[in-house]
């Protein structure tokens, strides 16, 4: 008998396809149970790694042993003339058979039931319930949507091609069961070469998708993959090739939302599934002028900006229900106050009526209630612009950026703990946002914790070196926090370089040469400026301090606008206050007060914080000096508690704790000591003002212990801009010419 034979007449081949066929079909259902308990990947992998060792022990058993009437034996031990094997094998056929049957049932139920309930649904707006979401588990995926790759031959198709990524990716942050890494971050990883196990590690990301668009004719194909970025591994690949329509697209993306969805297996809420599959225009020109128009807002320069109005207009004239292009052009209207020169009071009316109009066509939208929070913080609003991002973060729990417009409004109303933990959510979404970095780097110095505000600075610079920010912020940590002006210059030089073309930041350089008693430095870099920008209001804040110091009278019309420059007002305002007390116009300057800080002085009484204490002690001293003492007192009262919880240096540090309150109130020696204390400390910024022109210390500068602590700065200065010089002949710090 050949060996062959002898195989079939044991029924190894039935046994072998009896146990593959076994084991294909417990696989499967294996991994519908799996899917359902989330059960982890390691079980299934193991599962199959046994059930394939199995199928060798299960053919070698069928060739040693048999099964009889009595039970099994060694096939060696069976007469066979009694050998069963016949009626084995046809037992095994029926096996085999039944198994077969409920495999195909089972591929039936998957393609008919369980896909068919997975697919897309459209989920009728009306039907959709406003009731709050369930709170969401800790420890949801994250995701990062690489940006796609360009198949198309056509290269003006780029900007399709990304805004294609960006309205995915809008998409998806839509969704409050995963958390979104932001554009700006994912932005770094254009072509990039690094494992995805890489990527995932510097976003902390758990799954990436990455895809590719091809755009020919009327035809659009995208491929997308998920991946894990742990292990590499695909977790789902599709291609979708359809007529390019504007609703094709938005199905597309709903597909793809859903298909995440299920792999993450994460819950799609009603609210979630009827943002993800609502489709923002149905026409396809308007659809590509939005597209364009955000990567010309973008670029954030006064011609991409006036570019980016016309381009929303030209998609809400095509489709005048579109209210994300509303949204845009609001945005373009506001931008164009601080990017294209423009004035709030011509720009901000337009901006309030497109996004009022967006609202109108959908208030659940929540890139508008982020806009109009944008708007209304440029407005100085504050309060405003909260309760409007607090809405946009309801509706888009995904939203980075508007985290940090957030965590800025309560930063700037003195809840800078409220602020950090803002930041820090943004800064999930957004880890590599340099800008958002720079942000909550600031907010660190105002919370006093400035080794890490120091290491946050230098993440920055090692994030983005070309950014400007970054070293500006570095130079600024030098001069509030360290009191190094010396130091703080090279910073701000290396700034420059990267930005030569800033003229405020010029005017920065300028101050710190101020500062350091260089009056001809100073007027060298103002000189430098005027080739850049005729009279920018950072260069009439240098005039400004310049006139103080040599006690020129000021000119008010000479002044930058408080309302649209980044000088510190509280020193305009107090030089103002002066002049108009030495002219008996006190109600003039409480009406200038009152416009800049009506938080300050309005019907409520003072609320004083962090951000306008320096300015509150100079509305108490022109309360006093026009006769309303009573009022001063209740003011100082708020000052003095204020200054007791918040840091000596930093930016928004008091600098001399409540040398100014005791000043007011004549305690000489509590003022002296809390002065000493300032000094001791390094207060160095702005030292030349408050002692030498700060009216508030005027009862103090005849004290010999005031004289000698000004000496002790001044001598640490005249150190200071010897080093300067050193480092000028170095080459460290450049002159203006070099620029």
């Amino acid at each position: 008998m050949s060996f062959f034979t002898e195989l079939k007449r044991r029924n190894v081949f039935r046994v072998a396809i009896a146990y593959v066929a076994t084991a294909w079909l417990l696989a499967q259902v294996a991994d519908l149970v799996f899917d359902n308990f989330g059960t982890p990947e390691w079980v299934g992998k193991t599962v199959l790694f046994l059930l394939a060792l199995g199928l060798p022990v299960a053919i070698l058993l069928a060739w040693a042993y048999e099964l009889t009437p009595e039970g099994i034996k060694r096939e060696g031990d069976v007469d066979r003339s009694e050998s069963i094997t016949p009626a084995t094998g046809r037992k095994l056929n029926l096996v085999i058979i039944a198994v077969l049957v409920a495999a195909v049932g089972l591929l039936l139920f998957d393609k008919f039931m369980l896909r068919q309930s997975a697919a897309p649904q459209a989920v009728p707006t009306e039907t959709v319930s406003d009731a709050p979401a369930a709170p969401a588990a800790v420890g949801k995926p994250v995701i990062a949507v690489l940006p796609f790759e360009s198949r198309s031959a056509d290269e003006s198709d780029a900007y399709f091609v990304d805004g294609m990524h960006d309205d995915l990716l809008t998409q998806l942050a839509r969704v409050g069961s995963w958390k979104v890494i932001s554009r700006t971050s994912v932005e770094r990883f254009r072509d990039t070469r690094e494992s995805m196990r890489r990527i995932g590690e510097h976003l902390g990301a758990s799954s990436i998708i990455e895809g590719a668009v091809q755009r020919a004719g009327d035809r659009v194909r995208i491929n997308v993959q998920l991946i894990d970025a742990a292990t590499d591994q695909h977790l789902w690949a599709e291609s979708y090739d359809r007529r390019l329509t504007a609703g094709n697209i938005f199905e597309i993306q709903t597909e793809i939302a859903r298909s995440v969805a299920t792999k993450l297996q994460a819950a799609l809420s009603p609210k979630d599934a009827a943002r993800i599959a609502s489709a923002g225009t149905q026409s396809l020109e308007a659809y590509e002028a939005y597209l364009l128009g955000r990567e010309r807002w973008r670029e954030r320069t006064a011609e991409s900006v006036e570019e980016a109005v016309r381009l929303f207009q030209r998609a809400i004239h095509l489709d005048p229900g579109y209210a994300l292009a509303y949204v845009g052009l609001g945005d373009a209207y506001r931008f164009q106050v601080p990017f294209g020169g423009r004035s709030g009071e011509e720009m901000f009316p337009k901006a309030q009526r497109a996004i009022e109009t967006a609202l109108e066509l959908d208030d659940r939208l929540g890139e508008a209630h982020a806009a109009l929070g944008g708007l209304r913080r440029q407005m100085h609003d504050l309060d405003g612009a909260i309760l409007a991002l607090e809405r946009a973060l309801e509706l888009n729990p995904n939203f980075a950026i508007a985290y940090m417009w957030y965590a800025i409004c309560l930063g700037e109303l003195g809840r800078v703990e409220e602020a950090e933990r803002v930041y820090s959510q943004g800064l999930e979404l957004d880890p590599l946002s340099v800008v958002m970095r720079n942000n909550r780097a600031w907010n660190l110095d105002a919370l006093g914790r400035f080794e890490d505000m120091r290491a946050e600075l230098e993440r920055i610079i090692e994030i983005d070196p070309d950014f400007w920010m970054g070293y500006a912020s570095m130079g600024g940590y030098q001069v509030f926090v360290r009191g190094r002006l010396d130091e703080a210059l090279p910073w701000s030089t290396r700034a420059l370089a990267a930005n030569p073309s800033d003229p405020e930041l010029i005017a920065l350089i300028a101050i710190q040469y101020l500062q350091l008693g260089d009056f001809e430095g100073a007027e060298r870099w103002t000189q430098r400026v005027a080739r850049v920008q005729p009279e920018p209001p950072g260069v009439a804040f240098v005039n400004y301090l310049a006139a103080t110091y040599r006690n020129e009278e000021t000119d008010p019309g000479r002044l930058p606008d408080l309302r649209r420059s980044n000088s510190p007002e509280e020193f305009i305002l107090a030089r103002l206050r002066d002049q108009d007390l030495a002219g008996r116009r006190p109600e003039r300057a409480y009406q200038r007060y009152f416009e800049i800080y009506p938080e300050i002085l309005g019907e409520n009484g003072p609320e004083v914080h962090q951000f306008n204490a320096l300015a509150a002690t100079d509305i108490a001293y022109l309360l006093r000096e026009s006769g309303e003492p009573e009022r001063a007192e209740r003011l100082l009262d708020e000052i003095s508690r204020v200054n007791e919880s918040i840091p000596l240096l930093g930016a928004a540090g008091s600098f001399f704790g409540n040398a100014a309150v005791f000043a007011m109130r004549n305690s000489k020696q509590e003022a002296l000591a809390e002065l000493r204390r300032g000094v001791d400390a390094g207060w160095r910024a702005l030292w030349r003002y408050f002692f030498d022109h700060y009216t508030v210390f005027e009862s103090l500068r005849g004290e010999p212990e005031f004289q000698a602590l000004r000496a002790e700065v001044a001598a640490d200065i005249e150190k200071q801009l010897a080093r300067v010089r050193e480092l000028e002949a170095a080459g460290e710090i450049p002159s203006p010419e070099d620029f």
